[in-house]
């Protein structure tokens, strides 16, 4: 990809919006970090593992758009430069890292016990595909109905999951894919939550 990238003059925008929340094994090497000739575009955020109400994210440019960009101040809006400077102190001061850390063991936790609950209540038509990063766990489901219809019944038992937005991967057809995001569920709230869901499910699957 970034042979291709190089020679067709073109850029890749890597979105790593939550490359920092590897939950399990070596983190994987990002595109940027293995771009020699300065084709990627790297893309990250704080909302997931720090704040969303910081509204703030960054952008990695290689040097020929960072001085294109810097002319073109006026079209795009930043962050207050309180906030700015504020979370370079946090990270200068070495409180970033420790943040990192403490929050992966988190959810590293949360993230065990919801695919744990799963493996308990849910029948084998039931599979967990999970990454190991990230705040939500993919459901690979073997059911005669589709996503939405999934999600639906969820929704009646007050349980809110989601499908993909991935149009190929829709059109591709196979078992439909439901996620659930576990970040700001308590671990003791999961039990009755996977319980609901099997009992929303309890007639398709």
């Amino acid at each position: 990809m970034l042979q291709w990238a190089n020679k067709n003059r073109g850029y890749i925008i890597e979105d790593d919006y939550d490359g920092e929340l590897r939950l399990s094994g070596k983190p994987i090497p990002s595109l940027q970090g293995l771009d020699k000739d300065g084709v990627v575009i790297y893309m990250g955020t704080f909302s997931k593992v720090f704040t969303p109400s910081l509204r703030m994210s960054y952008m990695i440019l290689p040097l020929q758009l960072l001085e294109k960009l810097q002319l073109l101040d006026q079209v795009y809006s930043c962050p207050s430069r309180m906030n700015q400077w504020a979370m370079q102190l946090f990270m200068s001061r070495g409180h970033w890292y420790r943040h990192l850390r403490r929050m992966r063991k988190v959810y590293r936790l949360k993230h065990e016990a919801l695919v744990q609950y799963i493996r308990t209540y849910m029948p084998d038509s039931v599979a967990v595909n999970s990454s190991g990063s990230g705040l939500h766990i993919e459901l690979s489901i073997t059911t005669p109905v589709n996503a939405e219809h999934l999600m639906e019944l969820a929704k009646q038992e007050g349980v809110l999951v989601y499908g993909s937005q991935d149009n190929q991967m829709r059109l591709a057809g196979g078992n439909p894919k439901i996620y659930l995001g576990f970040g700001g569920i308590k671990v003791k709230d999961m039990d009755r939550g996977v319980q609901l869901l099997r009992k929303a499910w309890s007639t398709v699957l």
